[in-house]
């Protein structure tokens, strides 16, 4: 499991379901950020001409989420010449608190998820984080827009294994699984 260090009073902390009070890591952070993600895309108005999307497909009998996220990001350079990467949140009313301190502190949930897959992917790519050698991410990319603006866009496509917990009164709740050290 790749630990994740939550900020107080955050959205999401990555924590088990099962154990609240158990340790977050970042599979866990990073299915729950782009899970609220979807949610509120599916829940709140989206600003005019945002082509933003998160699409998440479950596969239950596969234990296996789909997901297919764009974001559209500005690109800018910073004095020491490092280029940084911004999202602006496209839908309206979002409830999203980062919180105090912790590992992360995005200014609104499209930049959560930018940065959480992001997180996501150098780990796994590093062979003695990811031991199974596994890759869930399969797309993590920016592409500069064709105008030479600062537009631009973050794409990426994840095959997310996922845990199915029960719930002692009925029904489940689906989490993000480990897979990372």
């Amino acid at each position: 499991m790749a630990l994740h260090t939550s900020a107080s009073g955050a959205s999401v902390n990555g924590t088990p379901y099962s154990n609240p009070q158990g340790v977050a890591t970042k599979e866990k952070y990073t299915w729950g950020i782009l899970a609220l993600l979807e949610y509120e895309e599916n829940n709140l108005p989206k600003i005019e001409e945002r082509t933003d999307r998160i699409k998440i497909s479950v596969d239950l009998s596969k234990k296996v989420a789909s997901i297919d996220l764009l974001l559209n990001v500005m690109a800018n350079t910073t004095t020491e010449g490092n280029v940084v990467f911004n999202a602006t949140h496209y839908l309206i009313g979002s409830n999203f608190t980062a919180g105090t301190g912790g590992n992360s502190s995005p200014q609104n949930l499209a930049q959560a998820a930018m940065e959480a897959v992001i997180t996501l992917k150098m780990i796994e790519v590093t062979k003695t984080r990811n031991p199974q050698g596994k890759t869930v991410i399969t797309r993590c990319t920016y592409t500069l827009a064709a105008s030479g603006e600062t537009n631009t866009t973050f794409s990426a496509l994840l095959e997310f294994p996922i845990e199915i917990i029960a719930l002692p009164g009925g029904g489940n709740v689906i989490e993000g699984a480990e897979w990372l050290t």
